[in-house]
């Protein structure tokens, strides 16, 4: 049996125990290989992980079937990031991935990005299944206090160490967007993640004020509490039904809240004490009792 046909196996017998579906996790185990093979050519520091794949590094939620990355002090362009499919593809691991370097294409990303940028897909094949693996790259907001290291857990073998966002920039970024779409966001994502990271981890105010801060001068607006941009929004047109139609598909129902406001109403607990400057910055927030505490 090849390499490859024993992984395919593998990942056969992972989705009939996990009852998930065999494609998704092929997807899944190429993005992550694609991933430790970058890590370990010249271009490694060229990027920061951040999506979908970097929240379920903390175990919040499964991960998305794309990476996206965001370019660190390089011009974002067609030819640079071929050169780095190029650079991934010939390190040949013994992973079951190959890659069709002549198959990838570069477009420009035309949905609902903060930023502009690239999506790159790249052919590949594992035993005898089609692979694609996407990458969304882009430039981004200010990373407070910096990268870090990040790891990231695989369906097989030890874990995948990469630079990614640091999570009071990831929660930064979600919280402004939701600041600047209000009550016309369907980023349901958005909802799920920070609530996901104020119920499992502590913080200190003063490091999601700063990262906040940061990110909405780049974005050109004021720190200011989300209440007034999201109260009420259940209420809105269909959001409730669809908030719970979401929370059902993503099969995220025990996990998340069942009102929708509700859902936004532990979200503003968290970030508004912080933005509205009523803690002061060395205040801890506690997961456990989901209050901000003076130490």
């Amino acid at each position: 049996m090849t390499t490859a046909a024993h992984i395919n196996s593998q990942l056969s017998n992972l989705a009939r125990e996990q009852g998930r579906d065999l494609y998704e996790l092929q997807v899944l185990y190429s993005l992550e290989r694609f991933l430790d093979r970058l890590g370990r050519t010249e271009f490694a520091e060229d990027f920061v992980l951040k999506g979908g794949l970097l929240v379920a590094a903390y175990q919040l939620r499964r991960p998305t079937r794309d990476i996206d990355l965001q370019a660190m002090d390089f011009q974002l362009d067609e030819d640079h990031l071929r050169a780095v499919v190029a650079a991934v593809a010939a390190l040949g691991d013994d992973d079951g991935i190959v890659i069709d370097v002549g198959g990838t294409t570069v477009g420009q990303i035309r949905d609902d990005a903060e930023y502009s940028g690239l999506r790159v897909t790249v052919k590949a094949k594992l035993d005898l299944r089609d692979v694609k693996i996407q990458l969304d790259v882009s430039t981004g907001d200010p990373i407070w206090h910096g990268p870090e290291t990040v790891s990231l857990p695989r369906l097989l073998g030890r874990e995948v160490r990469v630079i990614g966002h640091p999570v009071p920039t990831v929660i930064a970024e979600k919280s402004m967007t939701i600041l600047q779409r209000g009550t016309t966001s369907t980023r349901w994502r958005d909802y799920v993640d920070i609530r996901g990271f104020l119920m499992s981890k502590t913080f200190a105010a003063g490091d999601i004020h700063q990262a906040a801060t940061a990110v909405a001068r780049h974005r050109g607006f004021e720190l200011e509490p989300l209440v007034g941009y999201v109260a009420g929004y259940g209420s809105v047109r269909d959001m409730q039904a669809k908030w719970s139609a979401w929370c059902r598909k993503e099969g995220l129902e025990g996990r998340t809240r069942a009102q929708l406001d509700d859902q936004l109403a532990d979200i503003v607990a968290f970030l508004d004490p912080v933005y509205s400057g009523q803690v002061d910055a060395a205040s801890q927030w506690d997961p456990n009792t989901q209050t901000w505490s003076a130490t």
